[in-house]
Order: structure tokens, then C-alpha cells, then sequence
């Protein structure tokens, strides 16, 4: 077996040819370009037995298949390793991205068929679904069971409530709008508070939830509700730094100014939790800088308790430098 190997500016070819008679020339080749494909099915090269010749002077790689019936003075050439930059390479170039274009159609029409079978699955009936599910629940409970279900049309908001586990507060953590109003719309009071005096405004504040927040307040909610302790939901986004939440908060007129049982304001937290970019929200919007807890501490003693470090300079600057009472 011999491995002849063809190689052009742009692609390299090798031709493995089981032939005992089989070897290399050097004459030189002088003929025209003929396709690679064309010089493969040439009849002179089916025959069993022939030899190449390879002229390495020119830019590209020549190959020649010589008839070893012909005398070396009478050799015919019969093909030339065609130039790149000729007519048969830029067929080639159109036929691929012809056969590109078909692919990108094929694949366009694939694509087509998954997005009407999508819609299809999309628009079936809700309620033969909704029949479907009911009929297949209803032989998985036993009688008890579905008599439980048969009597609670709507939600039974007394079984489903206790003083620590709120089903709206429940879902508010949950971020599950839907059924929040579904509960809504069976009478269920927006405001109504848990064992802690939270509501569930609180309730999605302190995990952060702000299109529940932001959802809440739309519906009615009020950002002013004060739980055991005195909290508003407006402490709590400061304690948690929620920077969204108290601007949702403020927007829905939240007072910046309300204290808890002990005194603290919403900038009292602010300094506590060291966030100047709360504080001077809080202050923009009308934050007292001069109220005091029952202790008798300022926002600027909370910030200075801290001691002497970067921090507490700066919340000092910001509240001496921002007039008090802006609103």
C-alpha cells in the first residue's frame, strides 16, 4: 500500500492506493486543473496498475497519473491538484453554503413544528384538565377525606390559621401572589397580624420578598402597622438593609418618624446597622435627627458608640451636615 499525500494552501488530501505497482515520479506536470473528484474516476487511474508523479517547484503540490503502457517520452498527464483560488473551488464554496442554507431551513422548520406543538399542549382546555385531575383525586380519598373537601368550597380560614402560622403571611414568604389573592378575595384581612403582631407586609419585608411587598402595598396594605414590639415594617426593611424595600415603603407614606415601645426610630436603626445610604434616604425624606429613645439617645449617639473608627465619622458628618427637619 502506498500513502500519497496532496496539499494546497487550504486543505490537505491523502490517497491510499493497494497496488504492488504503485511509484513516485519526479517528471514535472504540465496539463490543465480538473476537480479532485473527476481526477479519482479518471479511467487511467482505475487501472491496477499506474504511477504518480509529484512536482513540489510550484506553489501547489501537483499530481500526475501516468499510463505505464506509454513510453516515459509519450506520458499523459491527466490531472493537476486544482488552484483554490480557481472556478471548481468556488463551486464547491457554493455548494456548501447552499447545503448550509438547506440545513438552517431544515432546522428553522424543526423548530416551527416544537413552537405549534408547544402552543397546541398550551391551549388545551383548562377545565377538561381541571375534570381530569378531579376525577383522579377523587378515587384516591377515602370517604372522610372527600367529605372534608365537599365542605370547604372556598377556603376555611379558622382550620387553616393558627396564632403563629398565618396562611397569608405563609404565602407572602412563599412569593405566591396568586394565592394570596385568591385568599383575599374570600374575605381575608390584608392586615391581619400573628401571635408577634406581624402582618404580612412584615412578614415579606424580613425575607426580602419585594414583589410581594411591592404587590401588598398595591392591594392596600398598610405600611404603618406596629407589631408587639412597636416595629413597622419600616424598621424592619432598615434592620435587613433592604435599600428597595424602604423606598417602596416610604413611597406608600410610611412614617420615617414613627418610634417603637422603646424610643427607636426608623434612623435610629439606620445607625445601628451603620448604612449611610439608608440614613441619608431617611433624612432626604424627613427623619428627625433630634428625636431620642427613653434612654435619651440621638441617631448621632448611636453612631459615635461605636468608637473611633472610619464609620462612625462618617454617619456623624452625615447627620450634622444634612439639616434636621427637612420636611
Amino acid at each position: 500500500m502506498m500513502l500519497l499525500s496532496c496539499s494546497t494552501s487550504h486543505s490537505s488530501t491523502r490517497l491510499a492506493l493497494y497496488s504492488p505497482s504503485v511509484h513516485t515520479s519526479s517528471a514535472l506536470c504540465s496539463y490543465s486543473s480538473i476537480s479532485f473528484c473527476q481526477m479519482i474516476s479518471h479511467t487511467i487511474l482505475r487501472e491496477e496498475s499506474f504511477r504518480f508523479s509529484v512536482d513540489r517547484c510550484n506553489k501547489y503540490t501537483n499530481l500526475c497519473a501516468i499510463d505505464p503502457r506509454k513510453t516515459s517520452s509519450s506520458t499523459t498527464h491527466v490531472a493537476n491538484w486544482e488552484d483554490p483560488d480557481g472556478s471548481d473551488s468556488e463551486d464547491e464554496e457554493e455548494l456548501e453554503s447552499e447545503e448550509n442554507d438547506r440545513d438552517f431551513e431544515s432546522d428553522w422548520e424543526e423548530e416551527t413544528d416544537d413552537s405549534e406543538t408547544s402552543n397546541n399542549m398550551q391551549n388545551l382546555s383548562t377545565s377538561s384538565i381541571e375534570e381530569h385531575l378531579i376525577k383522579e383525586v377523587e378515587q384516591l380519598l377515602s370517604p372522610e377525606e372527600l367529605e372534608i373537601l365537599q365542605q370547604n368550597e372556598a377556603p376555611d380560614l379558622n382550620k387553616i390559621s393558627t396564632e403563629k402560622w398565618n396562611p397569608l403571611h405563609t404565602l407572602g414568604l412563599a412569593g405566591q401572589i396568586k394565592f394570596m389573592d385568591s385568599l383575599l378575595a374570600n374575605g381575608f384581612d390584608i392586615d391581619a397580624v400573628d401571635k408577634d403582631g406581624q402582618t404580612a407586609l412584615h412578614k415579606a419585608v424580613l425575607g426580602k420578598k419585594e414583589a410581594v411587598i411591592s404587590h401588598l402595598l398595591r392591594k392596600g396594605a398598610s405600611p404603618n402597622v406596629q407589631d408587639m414590639d412597636g416595629a413597622t415594617p419600616l424598621h424592619y426593611a432598615i434592620q435587613v438593609s433592604a435599600m428597595q424595600s424602604v423606598k417602596l415603603l416610604i413611597k406608600s407614606k410610611a412614617d420615617v418618624n414613627v418610634a417603637d415601645n422603646e424610643g427607636w426610630t426608623p434612623l435610629h436603626v439606620a445607625m445601628q446597622t451603620r448604612n449611610r445610604d439608608i440614613s441619608k434616604v431617611l433624612l432626604l425624606n424627613g427623619a428627625d435627627k433630634t428625636r431620642r429613645t427613653q434612654d435619651g439617645k440621638t441617631a448621632l449617639d448611636v453612631a459615635l458608640c461605636y468608637g473611633k473608627d472610619f464609620k462612625a465619622y462618617d454617619l456623624a458628618k452625615l447627620l450634622k451636615l444634612v439639616p434636621a427637619n427637612t420636611y
